[in-house]
């Protein structure tokens, strides 16, 4: 056991490093490309193309039907049959995908067709990426986090090639999107021979009893993705709704920079997900606080150290990201970044609440936190715009992180009742058995 563990000490750095570098390289290309459309798109453009994109991954969290959560922990519980867990993941998600397809067009063609082309184009690229994070979610439960990083470097690489070309040609917005589509098809379509080649034919089969009781295991992840979607991106459409194109553009590259911070904590509970899961699954429950205390630690001073950063330099930053008709975002991002230590703590409670099967007591947490979100936009959007949604935002995340923290604080209190205690081992030993 004493040389298994600094292997599996080695084991949990390596894939720290894989998931950060991944997550970064994710990040930074896709706000390079956004930066990069900002100077070549008008600001009305970019607001249109903001609330399609909004729409659709909305429409493909739906889709998602919180397959990619349960698939992580399902394939961390049981290795040997990850590919029929991928299989039955992917069977039911390819219909339901091109269902969410034709019926946001359909929706967005009958309410408001200005957006009807920008729609059709953004559905297509943001639908079809999408089906790539099951393929991502099996490797994430495999643990095969340096296999994750080479499929999601690759498409990453190549949708910088995709819209480079189409802006430096002067292509329209149409033309862009036309390129995110290419570059999203053959990511998803070359994971797909990749995982095929290294591990087997995934089985798939036409939607059956057994997909549809996947589909109710895994609803709680979905709508719980699917609310938290809603939570953040409800002043976006309200602000398309209530106010222009070209507030909702002043908003969401300043959002856009809020969103680009995650990436710095998102690794590590990439990374501790499964394990904890594992960890939960064998009531271990020593090795499982013991993980999400040092997470929370980690993320909450990370997250305060980000904020203070991104605060005293937003004045230079964010006209030199977005250009000068972007000053306006300056004092939105400052209220933002307020709550970026809530923003970290939450994702840890988030999915190690998943972990712990407590996503349906979650779900009710951002339930609660969207109907509040909801409220506060619709008083302060039209007297305050911009500057009010932020606060909103700030306001709401302050609540949902508070109550999800409560949650997880009041569940291991209950599991460590006497009788329920298992002997503790350590994080390391216990990652081996996971």
């Amino acid at each position: 056991m004493d040389s298994a563990r600094p292997m599996h000490a080695k084991k949990i750095s390596a894939d720290l490093l894989f998931a950060t570098f991944g997550e970064v390289s994710q990040k930074v290309v896709g706000y390079l490309v956004l930066v990069l459309l900002a100077r070549h798109l008008d600001k009305g453009s970019m607001g249109e193309f903001f609330v399609a994109g909004t729409i659709a991954t909305i429409a493909a969290a739906i889709a998602e039907l919180g397959t990619g959560r349960h698939l992580v922990r399902q394939v961390a519980a049981s290795p040997a049959d990850a590919l029929a867990h991928l299989g039955g993941v992917l069977s039911l998600r390819l219909p339901v995908t091109a269902a969410a397809l034709v019926v946001v067009n359909a929706t967005i063609y009958l309410l408001a067709p200005a957006l009807g082309s920008v729609m059709l184009l953004t559905s297509c690229y943001v639908l079809v990426g999408d089906l790539y994070y099951s393929y991502s979610a099996f490797l994430v439960g495999r643990r095969l986090l340096g296999l994750r990083l080479v499929t999601l470097l690759g498409g990453q690489l190549l949708l910088v090639a995709c819209v480079g070309l189409s802006v430096f040609a002067g292509g329209s917005l149409t033309m862009v999107l036309v390129a995110y589509v290419a570059a999203n098809v053959i990511t998803v379509g070359s994971t797909a021979l990749l995982v095929r080649h290294r591990f087997g034919p995934v089985p798939l089969s036409w939607p059956s009893t057994r997909s549809w009781q996947l589909a109710r295991v895994a609803a709680p992840f979905g709508a719980l993705t699917v609310l938290g979607l809603l939570h953040s991106k409800v002043d976006t459409l309200l602000l398309y709704r209530l106010s222009s194109a070209a507030t909702v553009a002043s908003y969401e590259s300043a959002y856009k920079l809020l969103e680009v911070s995650r990436f710095l904590v998102r690794p590590a509970v990439t990374v501790f997900f499964p394990i904890c899961a594992a960890l939960a699954a064998a009531e271990n429950w020593s090795g499982f606080e013991l993980a999400y205390r040092r997470l929370l630690r980690a993320a909450g001073g990370l997250g305060l150290l980000v904020a203070a950063l991104v605060i005293s330099l937003a004045g230079a930053v964010v006209p030199a990201i977005w250009g000068a008709s972007y000053a306006d975002s300056v004092p939105i991002v400052r209220v933002l970044y307020l709550s970026v230590p809530l923003l970290y703590l939450q994702l840890v409670a988030l999915f190690l609440a998943g972990s712990v099967h407590l996503e349906r007591a979650a779900f009710w947490a951002v339930a609660a936190a969207f109907a509040g979100n909801l409220v506060l936009n619709l008083i302060a959007i039209p007297r305050w715009g911009a500057m009010g949604a932020s606060i909103t935002t700030l306001a709401s995340e302050a609540a949902l992180t508070t109550w999800l923290l409560c949650l997880i604080r009041n569940h291991l209190r209950a599991v460590k009742q006497p009788g329920r205690m298992l002997s503790g081992d350590s994080l390391a030993a216990s990652a081996s058995a996971a």
